[in-house]
């Protein structure tokens, strides 16, 4: 600075930034306001779903044959559709089967619930036992456990009396039914 004179390169950036030809980010969409992030999905580990026609909409846009991964909303009102990060598709869910009995009811109709309850709550605490001796043999080389599976799966199929597509989602003791009008 000379005799009170601030040469450019001493000036706030701010002072510059609204003068610059090109914004920073050039979608004006920062990260955390794309698709994936606004409707987040609870994990990475979601079904996959495999779509061999192309399914169209009435606006003239279409979905691509291709694999796809398929999540269940927080509130449970809506299956996404999503590939590699990016929201395809927003589908209502019309069915929804939520605790351990109405699914093992749907597999299993004529057994016997109270048995059955009795021995889904023996393996339970069986589970219970062994996660917590895998816990303490991990707890003492500091490694993390494995994470335990959970049954996943997705399935579309076209229905021609109604003319959609039936799209049913299953993941641990969850299941739901969605479905695309053509």
């Amino acid at each position: 600075m000379i005799d009170g004179i601030v040469t450019p390169a001493l000036r706030d950036i701010d002072y510059l930034a609204p003068a610059a030809p090109y914004p920073v980010i050039p979608s004006n969409i920062t990260i955390h306001e794309k698709s994936i992030y606004r409707y987040s999905i609870p994990t990475d580990e979601q079904p996959t779903l495999s779509i061999l026609d192309y399914i169209p909409d009435h606006n003239g846009n279409f979905i691509k044959p291709g694999y796809y991964q398929l999540a269940l909303s927080d509130d449970r009102e809506f299956l996404y559709l999503i590939e590699s990060k990016n929201l395809i598709a927003i589908i209502p869910v019309f069915k929804l089967a939520e605790n351990e009995q109405e699914v093992h009811k749907l597999y299993a109709k004529k057994k016997d619930l109270s048995k059955e309850e009795k021995r889904a709550r023996a393996e339970k605490k069986r589970k219970q036992r062994m996660q917590d001796i895998i816990n303490k043999k991990y707890a003492v080389t500091g490694a993390t456990p494995p994470k335990e599976y959970e049954y996943m799966d997705a399935n579309i199929e076209y229905i021609k009396e109604g003319g959609y597509y039936l799209i049913m989602y299953e993941k641990g003791f969850i299941r739901a039914w969605g479905a695309i009008k053509i």
